[in-house]
């Protein structure tokens, strides 16, 4: 048997809201003013679908090394960061959008192309870049 006088308290309180009255022991919670307010607060790092990678060998001494990288996101509108690190023979690139945790997008593809020159130079070896998940083996 449903709870009559729960269910009318519900109804009171949804009917107050919808119509901006206050009832007491209904109030919404606030955040203490010393809450955190740092940017990256509620984000998300939200990779690239990377379908390429076509590595370019520029003809300099020392050797330098572009990346022409081809994918897709959603069709949420926020700028694409790279960051890029290197381990000895590996090079990792991190391609990303910083996108709010709630946000919802549009289920379109968006294409994505880029040339990315790699930092630093290059001696003649075998190396492995890592562009987010999809992993080249070259010899330069």
């Amino acid at each position: 048997m449903v709870n009559l006088c729960g269910l009318l308290a519900l109804l009171v309180m949804l009917l107050a809201s919808c119509l901006g009255i206050s009832v007491p022991g209904a109030d919404v919670p606030v955040p203490p003013d010393d809450a955190p307010s740092d940017p990256g607060v509620g984000m998300f790092r939200n990779p690239l679908t990377i379908e390429s990678v076509d590595v370019l060998v520029l003809e300099s001494d020392p050797m330098q090394v572009s990346l022409t990288v081809t994918g897709y996101h959603d069709g949420c509108e926020y700028p694409v960061t790279i960051e890029q690190r290197r381990e000895g023979n590996e090079v990792f690139v991190d391609i990303y959008r910083e996108m709010p945790v709630d946000v919802i997008c549009p289920m379109i593809a968006v294409s994505y192309t880029a040339s990315i020159p790699l930092e630093g130079s290059f001696e003649s070896g075998t190396y492995t870049i890592h562009v987010n998940d999809f992993v080249q083996t070259v010899s330069l």
